[in-house]
């Protein structure tokens, strides 16, 4: 029993709402807030455990989404630069292509 001779039991009916008229009394005492304080403390009305995981593996899935968009991107990229339009200008151009006029069997005969 407190100071203000209110019981524990009193106080935990305050809590569940089975003693209402307990309110007045409560807001100023502040030895039955202290304990109310110490009893409610941590406590949530709701679980916020699985909405923070999903929350979580969500970010995770966005993370390893964009990873793998990057990657196509950098593919198709790549792709568009080897097999794009002007890919075979370039290939003609690169160093160290034949050049089909010199190649055997393609020689004009003089006569």
């Amino acid at each position: 029993m407190r100071e203000c001779r209110t019981t524990d039991d009193r106080l935990f009916d305050f809590v569940d709402g089975i003693d209402p008229d307990l309110e007045s009394h409560v807001a100023q005492c502040d030895h039955c807030q202290d304990f109310l304080a110490e009893l409610w403390i941590g406590e949530l009305a709701t679980d916020l455990s699985q909405p923070v995981l999903r929350q979580i593996r969500f970010d995770e899935f966005l993370q390893e989404l964009g990873q793998l968009t990057m990657d196509v991107a950098t593919a198709m990229g790549r792709a568009f630069v080897a097999y794009g339009p002007g890919a075979d200008e370039a290939l003609d151009e690169a160093p160290g292509k034949t050049d089909p006029a010199n190649l055997p069997g393609t020689e004009d005969d003089e006569e």
